[in-house]
């Protein structure tokens, strides 16, 4: 075996106090974080069961629509009626996608938004 020889570094009480401090800090911090994942699995488990669940009574709503459908008797309407519903069903798919849109816009103002301060913050700093 070769032979090893031993240093010393010799560390003032302030800064074996400090470093210490910082060891113990970051422990404590990758403790939070492990508490965090644990409850993310958790959350997260919850939400797919919770999914599940819905799909499953979309589903059986879906099914109780077409056996209702099935069973009641069709409705004739006259063309004036049909013209009006077309028109309301095109309004609504119209307000649909102007709040689709106006949601996206504002979803992309904000991350614009967060990406601007991190740029000023990261410029403070260099």
């Amino acid at each position: 075996m070769k032979e090893q020889s031993i240093v010393h570094i010799k560390v003032d009480y302030e800064e074996a106090l400090q470093s210490k401090r910082d060891i113990l800090s970051s422990e404590r911090d990758f403790l939070r974080i492990i508490k965090r994942i644990k409850r993310y699995k958790l959350l997260r488990g919850e939400e797919l069961n919770n999914r599940i669940k819905i799909q499953n009574k979309l589903k059986e709503l879906n099914s109780n629509i077409t056996k209702l459908n099935q069973t009641l008797p069709k409705v004739k309407l006259p063309n004036i009626l049909k013209k009006k519903e077309e028109a309301k069903k095109k309004e609504i798919k119209e307000e649909k996608q102007s709040k689709i849109e106006i949601k996206e816009i504002h979803e992309d103002d904000d991350l614009e938004r967060q990406l601007i301060e991190i740029q000023e913050k990261l410029r403070k700093l260099g």
